[in-house]
């Protein structure tokens, strides 16, 4: 098996980006854009530019949004441009030729999209569904970023902290040629197993490396440098 890839997602100032950066992790997130749909967890185009812009040429920055008007997203990447863009809000709510409007905007943009797993959702239930949402979007997808969604949420895909049924991701890995890189509450004790079960292209952690919350700021800014580093060596361990 190749190199597994690492994605730390939750960076929220330059000095958490550059610990990262120097811990080894090889795709480095931002939630970023004009409209603030996701509070101050989100950062304004230029504070994720001045973050991108500073970090060394061989990470990959990856930009992330919620944001469902395709128009909103092009002006948004016309301010910030990242290597990667997330697009990690409901699936339905940009369909493929919304993408494929994106990318053809930007045709050196790479495109990461958000699939999302249920908890306590069975698989059998999930799987029909999930196959579906693959096979629409492969033709506009450079990787999928397989994720914990909470049913009850109406807020994005991930960045729950909660694992999910890792069958599902093997599943998905199994059944696409697109890159895909698992998430939903892996650290540094249960990111080997997960390697070990699915056999993704990369992995990717945001909550379980942050500093608890007494310990952040009003932004939730907050990484945990000895998380980050432990989280990067199981997974080049495992």
């Amino acid at each position: 098996m190749s190199k597994v890839i690492t994605q730390i997602y939750g960076i929220k100032n330059l000095e958490d980006a550059l610990m990262c950066a120097e811990l080894g992790a090889d795709h480095i997130g931002v939630a970023y854009g004009e409209v603030k749909h996701l509070g101050n967890q989100q950062k304004n185009c230029a504070q994720a530019k001045h973050i991108f812009d500073n970090l060394p040429d061989n990470v990959v920055k990856v930009g992330l949004t919620i944001a469902s008007d395709v128009d909103e997203i092009i002006h948004d990447l016309s301010l910030c441009l990242p290597d990667v863009y997330h697009l990690s809000g409901d699936i339905r709510d940009i369909p493929p030729e919304g993408v494929q409007r994106i990318r053809d905007a930007y045709p050196g943009l790479k495109i990461m999209q958000a699939i999302p797993v249920y908890v306590g959702v069975p698989f059998e239930e999930q799987w029909p569904t999930t196959l579906e949402l693959i096979r629409k979007y492969e033709p506009t997808t450079d990787f999928f970023l397989i994720d914990t969604k909470d049913p009850d949420s109406t807020i994005g895909i991930g960045a729950t902290g909660a694992t999910h049924d890792l069958n599902i991701d093997r599943a998905i890995i199994e059944a696409t040629k697109v890159k895909c890189i698992i998430a939903g509450g892996l650290d540094e004790f249960n990111v080997a197993e997960a390697i070990h079960i699915t056999q993704p292209y990369g992995v990717d952690s945001c909550t379980r490396t942050n500093f608890p919350a007494a310990f952040q700021d009003e932004t939730g800014n907050g990484k945990d440098p000895a998380k980050v580093k432990a989280f990067i060596e199981a997974a080049r361990n495992a």
